[in-house]
């Protein structure tokens, strides 16, 4: 059984939809889809936390099944001064940084040293060698929720020297659960909140 999303909206002004592969359009077209009831996805602004969104269901009652929000997280591709990259760490609307090994590809130097004819505990070292001297440390940055990619560049703005790609920028969503046949009605009521982007409806597609 696959899962996928079929984007159906309510609000008028908005149109969402999902490539999916050829087979699977193929089963859509042929009626081989049901959607799953119970539950369905709600996409919201790209500034929300999961603190806020948590509250707010609450409040009005909705039972969130699953979250997925998830802040910008950056990783630096250059080598800015120190004193560069301490004023980011401590900008305000940096959460945190963090810095980690970079993986390296262990079977092209096991290759290389075979093809050398080295084994045993020789073969060991020199391979321990070889992943020291290219193991290379990445910066990370994780800004705060409010942060959407259009203050993400305004920020980095004031870092001119600073080099970075976007490592996750990932839509936000939740699963609300429903009684089951009510997912239409709950969907075009969720859909009137002022965080709320759209909402999904979950096909699935029978293997």
């Amino acid at each position: 059984m696959k899962y996928f999303l079929l984007f159906v909206s309510f609000l008028p002004q908005l149109i969402y939809g999902q490539v999916i592969g050829d087979e699977a359009l193929q089963k859509v077209q042929d009626g081989q889809v049901s959607f799953l009831e119970g539950e369905f996805i709600v996409f919201l602004e790209d500034t929300v936390s999961s603190d806020f969104i948590e509250e707010q269901f609450k409040q009005l009652g909705y039972e969130i099944s699953y979250i997925d929000i998830q802040p910008i997280l950056i990783s630096i591709v250059n080598n800015p001064a120190d004193s560069v990259l301490n004023q980011l760490q401590n900008h305000p609307e940096v959460l945190r940084s963090f810095s980690q090994s970079a993986p390296v590809d262990t079977s092209f130097f096991e290759n290389l040293l075979e093809e050398q004819g080295l084994n045993g505990t020789e073969r060991e070292q020199a391979l321990i060698r070889l992943i020291s001297s290219q193991s290379i440390e990445e910066l990370f940055f994780e800004f705060e929720y409010t942060v959407n990619t259009m203050r993400l560049k305004e920020i980095m703005g004031e870092f001119r020297s600073v080099a970075y790609q976007i490592l996750k920028d990932y839509p936000r969503s939740v699963n609300i659960a429903c009684t089951p046949g009510e997912e239409a009605e709950l969907m075009t009521k969720i859909e009137k909140l002022p965080f709320v982007l759209s909402t999904a409806l979950i096909g699935v597609i029978e293997n």
